[in-house]
């Protein structure tokens, strides 16, 4: 199938950012990335006449609630984190099902449990925080659908944001920059039904911030025992499996 439009969640987050630029420069496409006030995924009505209006080939769901601490410490805020990343993630899949649209899912590696590490994308998932399960359902509801992917990864901004990292936690996360051309490769390029594993070679959370932010601080996780933060969510090298 060519692709002629393609129709982004999210366009204004983090890797809506990177990627819409990235897809401008190719020039081959009509990119579309309705705002959240235009295209609000969580009112069904609107999601079927916004995208029938466009009419994409694709949809990139990148929109996400994505404040962890929020979603698990404020009360109630774990419903506006259900509301988008699962009832969106449906009334998204419920459009492309329809419409036999392609349809590229972003989860996040926080559906593992962080316990083993080296995660292949047939191990079982286990999320220990609110977040993390509402992402989990929209993967679950995602593979209902043979016209789609799901990509696990995580990223953060061209800079590390914190001040302190974590010098026993183990991570395949990496810098936008470094993950975002893997991302769009997936996106423009995935086989349907297939769960991608998309990270970089595992490393200290400490070592990565370094990269990036030489101050940073080192503490030790172990110290940080009521918070919930997985130890380590590396990923094996294989990338994709099939659901």
């Amino acid at each position: 199938m060519v692709l002629k439009k393609i129709l982004i969640t999210g366009g204004s987050g983090r890797l809506g950012s990177y990627i819409i630029p990235e897809l401008e420069k190719i020039n081959k496409f009509e990119i579309f990335y309705p705002n959240s006030k235009d295209l609000d995924i969580c009112d069904k009505d609107k999601v079927e006449s916004v995208m029938s209006d466009i009419n994409p080939d694709l949809v990139l769901h990148f929109a996400a609630y994505t404040d962890s601490k929020s979603a698990e410490n404020i009360e109630n805020e774990w419903i506006k984190c259900m509301d988008i990343n699962t009832l969106g993630t449906i009334n998204i899949l419920r459009y492309c099902s329809k419409n036999k649209k392609r349809l590229c899912y972003i989860s996040t590696d926080a559906v593992f449990d962080g316990k083993e590490g080296n995660y292949s994308p047939s191990d079982l998932i286990n999320p220990i925080n609110k977040y993390a399960r509402t992402k989990a359902a929209g993967e679950f509801c995602v593979r209902n659908y043979e016209n789609s992917c799901i990509i696990r990864t995580a990223f953060f901004e061209n800079n590390f944001p914190y001040e302190i990292a974590f010098e026993d936690q183990i991570t395949s996360k990496n810098y936008i920059d470094i993950i975002g051309p893997k991302i769009l490769n997936i996106c423009l390029n995935f086989e349907p039904s297939n769960i991608y594993h998309i990270g970089t070679e595992p490393i200290s959370m400490y070592k990565l911030a370094k990269k990036r932010r030489p101050d940073v601080k080192k503490r030790k996780l172990i110290k940080f025992g009521n918070l919930k933060i997985a130890k380590n969510l590396s990923f094996s090298k294989i990338e994709k499996e099939r659901y």
